[in-house]
């Protein structure tokens, strides 16, 4: 091929990735996302990336790309839809039941109004758009080079302010957008080694509601502790926005035992992830003196009062979190059976373990710290291509993903469950442009109806939670890739 024309293409699929800027979530389990075009999203992510010629080997198994046969580019939009649902109840710190209150003129919980949707305890949930890109480029019989951008962790859920759930979550954003750059050595016609590195920008954005009185009466201050102060009183919404730019590694090794069998082997490292910002809080006159006027039970403010060393300001601080994305391994197995018919098979590990909580500070001080305690999980999935003509293939796939939630400390803000993927897909060749295919794919996600038993810390009001979450979720893929 002309190098110039070569250059020129190449140059195509740099700006095809450059212009990846607005992302969304997919959502898995914890708050990963699956990084694939729509041809794996068709397979349940089934056999990963070692399918022929899958461009998203550049991200998910390096080592694959270098039997990539020709140069291919591969843009992919996904639209995720996420439905949540809590039923149960909500107490106080005192036990007291709480139930969905009106939002007031003034934007917070209007607590002298008449209570709505009392046998509602609430709705979350988010549509998103998820755009991922990935290119291969092969140089020479030996090597291969890969550029992606990928979206590997995201979560997004949203409550109403009036929920019975509001003093565990109102809003959670996390997203990570990567940029990566890969190399593929082919040793020989049967064994490939490939490794590549990261850099992404993470952000995350939280939001709940703040009872300063329970919070108060739930220390172990000597006054405040043993007074039964009121709850729910005014309003007062903590919301803490963060963000930060990190670096990680990843690498893989492919074998072809056989003609027809191609097994792979991929690790992506844990990235440490230290995400600094501000947080601010959004409070009615009556709360905002809580946090600033001496405290009527004390020295200091109510806030310092109940935890010595803990001010809060309403107009805004620093604020950070550490949020490390877990390391995770998988092993891929892909079988042709004829020219028509291709099956795959996964299981991925993810080091869940190593998210103990969220905490949040402000410089040297902590203002709260909420225990997760995630699990180790697995996956497992199995799929395949059949080809009904030259042009036209067809997919279908199926996933058991574990959650890494555990019942003690579940809540609303990842209300997680074992999940079913369940995937249908195509693929048609477009003949009248060479090189051309347009690839789409539809998965739901059955979600495990989970238990919500947790009690909050007493930072934030010591509420209680007695009930169950139902989710469930529908992916749409869409995705042209182009062999040049």
């Amino acid at each position: 091929m002309n190098n110039k024309k070569q250059q020129m293409r190449a140059a195509v699929g740099l700006a095809l990735l450059g212009s990846l800027v607005a992302v969304g979530t997919a959502h898995a389990g914890g708050f990963s996302t699956p990084t694939y075009g729509a041809p794996g999203w068709g397979r349940a992510f089934a056999g990963g990336s070692l399918f022929k010629n899958d461009p998203s080997s550049a991200y998910n198994n390096p080592a694959a790309m270098a039997f990539v046969e020709h140069n291919v580019a591969q843009f992919t939009v996904d639209y995720a839809r996420i439905k949540i649902k809590y039923k149960g109840d909500a107490y106080d710190y005192l036990g007291n039941p709480t139930s969905n209150t009106p939002i007031g003129d003034n934007g917070f919980p209007d607590t002298a109004a008449t209570t709505v949707n009392n046998n509602n305890g609430g709705e979350g949930g988010f549509t998103a758009w998820l755009p991922t890109g990935f290119m291969v480029m092969p140089l020479g019989d030996r090597f291969a080079f890969g550029l992606s951008q990928v979206v590997p962790q995201g979560m997004r859920s949203t409550w109403n302010e009036d929920s019975k759930v509001r003093d565990f979550a109102v809003d959670t954003k996390i997203e990570t957008v990567g940029l990566t750059g890969s190399l593929a050595f082919k040793v020989n016609d049967q064994f490939s080694l490939g490794a590549g590195v990261i850099v992404q920008h993470s952000k995350g954005f939280v939001s709940q509601n703040i009872d300063l009185f329970s919070a108060a009466s739930s220390s172990q201050d000597p006054i405040l502790g043993t007074i039964d102060l009121p709850s729910g009183v005014g309003g007062a919404l903590i919301r803490v926005k963060v963000d930060n730019i990190s670096a990680g590694w990843f690498t893989g090794v492919t074998w072809k035992p056989t003609d027809r069998d191609t097994l792979g082997l991929n690790y992506h490292a844990k990235i440490k992830n230290k995400m600094t910002g501000k947080y601010n809080i959004r409070a009615d006159a009556y709360n905002r003196a809580l946090m600033t006027e001496p405290s009527p039970f004390g020295s200091g403010t109510l806030v310092s009062q109940a935890y010595p060393g803990l001010a809060l300001y309403p107009d805004g601080a620093h604020a950070s979190t550490q949020l490390d994305i877990p390391a995770t391994a998988g092993l891929d197995w892909v079988h042709v059976f004829s020219d028509r018919f291709t099956l795959g098979a996964s299981v991925v590990w993810t080091e869940w373990s190593s998210f103990k909580d969220l905490t949040l500070k402000s410089g040297d001080m902590t203002i709260v710290s909420i225990p997760y305690n995630y699990k180790n999980t697995w996956m497992y999935s199995l799929g395949g291509d059949y080809r009904v003509t030259d042009e036209l293939t067809l997919r279908a796939g199926v996933a058991l993903d574990q959650t890494p939630t555990r019942n003690s400390t579940r809540d609303p803000r990842i209300p997680d469950g074992d999940r079913t993927f369940l995937s249908l897909g195509a693929g048609y060749d477009v003949k009248a442009v060479k090189g051309l295919t347009i690839d789409a794919a539809y998965s739901h996600q059955f979600v495990q109806e989970v238990k919500l038993k947790t009690q909050n810390v007493d930072r934030l009001g010591a509420a209680r939670l007695d009930g169950k979450a139902e989710s469930s979720g529908d992916v749409f893929s869409l995705s042209a890739t182009y062999a040049f």
